[in-house]
């Protein structure tokens, strides 16, 4: 029955007409704009299914791969790195998940339809936007310009797929050249996905957002807007005890840009966001609750998480070949939490909350850009952070005992140096870079409290050393006629590299520890498109990274295998039909209950191959109608860096959890 919706799908597209030849394109790919850069429309239709958060946007990109708990709030992984190592930023603000579990990493709380632009910045590239950006600095925007007159202009996508999945995003901007009012939504939902052999996995969600913006933009060069926005969702996870019941999200900002032209400073700009994450766990509001030796009773756990912060920022032209941009940044959150293992009788949410972390951090930052030729310049950029951190807990977890917290009420603080040099020189055709980046990133709220870890100097891992990189990066890309190919490449070493290791010590006194290890990790980016004639077009995506624990002298954990992608596109007027062929090769280097704040390695992986059929067909302009088939063949397989299953009543437990079979879906796109 699939096979035959599919054939009657393809079909139709590929009869179908029109009289209008401007044509959207569908992303399977998402192309580099320069070996260092990425740059993409999170609004356009992609394959495979179209991303319902922030991490599955990101795995369309060459050197991202995902951590999988489920169908939903995967962790992103770039380069083999993730959790703080990857900075997030949604319209110049950081939200922060509150879970200590990581059922919320920042993603998780990002609709990709509603921003306009996703740009990903590789490398310790850029000290503009934060500290500790050493794997790869994420950039999620909507455009705040001036509109050129009175109007009204929208975007509005359903998509509709297997497992019941329903989605509808909106995004409306209406006003005049004075002012405008932004208003943004989505409503999602889908219930649990079988995998290739047709075994159920526990993995339905719901979610919903709503962000407004006012702004004032009396002319082209300023800018004064306010943001307001809410949020909330619930996940299943099948692998854990427990799942996600409440994600509600409050934010809000205050943006301005300003014309200042006073003695060569062009404008200024000044953010202040307010960011809170309100999140409960727990193991009876999506599953059948059963008793076991850890969980006798129905528990829950709520922490939360208050992120407020700000930048001011000025750019400025000494000369007609420099540009000099600084600034200074400020950040501060609050963690807290509360927990019940009797729900019924000690409901969590009449308990009071209990503050464990504070975090805050000053950082002053500059970058300059000199030109020396027409075709060749050299950026450079220079960053200081001051950070606090204060332990509030009284007592930690230790292998379900509470004991006394060695470091309770103890504050540190770091200064922590940040900096990069790039030179760039650019042809008409060929693009080529060398970089130097060092970041310096501070332990966060994982490392330092979550999961309450021991160091093994004490029960507290509070003291855990600053994370040092030291990365060399190079790219190159060409075009030529017909083709158009970007390679990038990069060699890092880790010095006191934040390393969570789950079995540390021996026999009886094994425990769960962060600590700190020399690792290095070196790979590459390739992408390569070659128009074969004017209708056919076959392109191709490779990503590879090796890491290595040099003080333990076995591979470093968490590694993605080898992934290769293979396109073939046929288009004219108004339609295309395209083909997608991912490859991943198995992954034997690992470092069993090793890994980071997302994910450990559980074991050797198979390779696999999964092929994929997509078509689209625009009407008009304005409107654009996908679907395809992801996992054609219906093969039953699970990425490397997947979770291992857990037992979840009325679910088949499996060691890994297997991505979905054989996915039909359609997405309508309109814009307005």
């Amino acid at each position: 029955m699939k096979h035959t919706l599919l054939c009657s799908a393809l079909f139709s597209v590929f009869y179908s007409y029109a009289n209008d030849d401007k044509f959207e394109h569908l992303v399977v790919i998402a192309p580099m704009q320069s070996p260092m850069l990425i740059v993409t429309d999170p609004k356009q239709p992609r394959q495979p299914l179209p991303a319902q958060d922030g991490a599955d946007l990101l795995s369309s990109i060459t050197g991202f791969s995902l951590i999988k708990k489920a169908a939903a709030s995967s962790d992103p992984i770039f380069r083999g790195m993730a959790g703080s190592r990857l900075n997030i930023i949604t319209d110049g603000g950081l939200t922060l998940g509150g879970c200590g579990s990581r059922m919320d990493p920042p993603s998780a709380y990002i609709t990709p339809q509603t921003y306009d632009t996703l740009t990903v910045i590789k490398g310790p590239q850029s000290v503009k936007y934060g500290s500790g950006n050493s794997a790869a600095t994420i950039i999620f925007e909507r455009n705040q310009e001036r509109l050129q007159a009175q109007q009204t202009t929208g975007f509005v996508n359903a998509t509709l797929a297997s497992a019941k999945r329903r989605t509808i995003n909106t995004d409306i901007k209406a006003g005049t050249p004075d002012y405008y009012v932004r208003i943004s939504g989505n409503v999602a939902r889908a219930d649990d996905y079988h995998d290739g052999d047709n075994t159920r996995v526990h993995s339905a969600y719901q979610r919903w957002n709503l962000d407004t913006e006012l702004a004032y933009t009396p002319t082209d060069d300023n800018i004064i807007s306010v943001s307001l926005g809410r949020s909330d969702g619930e996940v299943a996870y099948a692998d854990r005890m427990m799942d996600g019941s409440l994600f509600k999200r409050t934010h809000a900002g205050l943006y301005s840009k300003w014309l200042l032209a006073i003695n060569g400073i062009n404008h200024v700009e000044a953010k202040w966001y307010y960011n809170e994450v309100d999140h409960i766990m727990d193991n009876y509001s999506l599953r059948p609750f059963t008793p076991n030796m850890m969980m006798k009773a129905p528990s829950a756990s709520n922490p939360d998480r208050r992120s407020v912060g700000g930048k001011i920022m000025f750019d400025a032209s000494p000369t007609t070949n420099q540009v000099f941009v600084f600034g200074v940044d400020y950040q501060q959150d609050h963690h807290r939490n509360r927990s019940t293992r009797d729900q019924f009788n000690h409901p969590v949410e009449h308990l009071p909350r209990l503050t464990d972390a504070k975090f805050d951090k000053v950082g002053l930052f500059a970058e300059h850009e000199y030109t020396l030729s027409a075709s060749e310049q050299i950026v450079s950029g220079l960053r200081y952070d001051r950070w606090h951190a204060k332990d509030y807990r009284q007592e930690i977890s230790i292998m379900s005992k509470r004991q006394p917290n060695p470091t309770a009420n103890m504050k540190r603080t770091d200064d922590l140096l940040s900096g990069f040099t790039r030179y760039e020189r650019h042809y008409d055709n060929h693009h080529y870079f060398i970089g130097f980046g060092h970041a310096q990133r501070f332990p966060d709220y994982w490392e330092l409290f979550g999961g309450n870890r021991a160091s093994v100097q004490s029960l507290s891992a509070f003291d855990t050393d600053v994370e040092k990189t030291n990365q060399l990066d190079l790219g190159t890309q060409y075009t030529h006629k017909k083709w158009h190919g970007t390679i990038s490449m990069f060699y890092n070493r880790i010095d006191d590299f934040m390393l969570i290791d789950n079995a540390f010590g021996q026999g009886p006194m094994q425990r769960r520890v962060t600590r700190n290890i020399e690792a290095e990790t070196f790979g590459a980016e390739a992408e390569a498109s070659y128009n074969i004639t004017k209708q056919w077009r076959a392109s191709t995506s490779i990503n590879y990274v090796r890491g290595s624990n040099l003080t333990d002298g076995i591979a470093l954990a968490q590694q993605p295998p080898l992934q290769v992608r293979f396109t073939l596109d046929y288009q004219t007027d108004n339609w295309r039909l395209g083909m997608l062929w991912r490859v991943v090769s198995a992954q034997h280097r690992v470092a069993l209950a090793q890994g980071n704040i997302a994910g450990q390695d559980i074991g050797p992986s198979r390779g696999f191959g999964v092929l994929a059929f997509n078509a689209l067909y625009q009407p008009s302009p304005d409107v654009s109608v996908s679907m395809g088939v992801d996992n054609a063949l219906d093969k039953t397989y699970s990425e490397h860096l997947s979770k291992s299953g857990a037992a979840v009543s009325g679910y088949s437990q499996i060691d890994r959890i297997n991505e979905a079979g054989t996915t039909l879906w359609a997405n309508l796109n309109w814009y307005f």
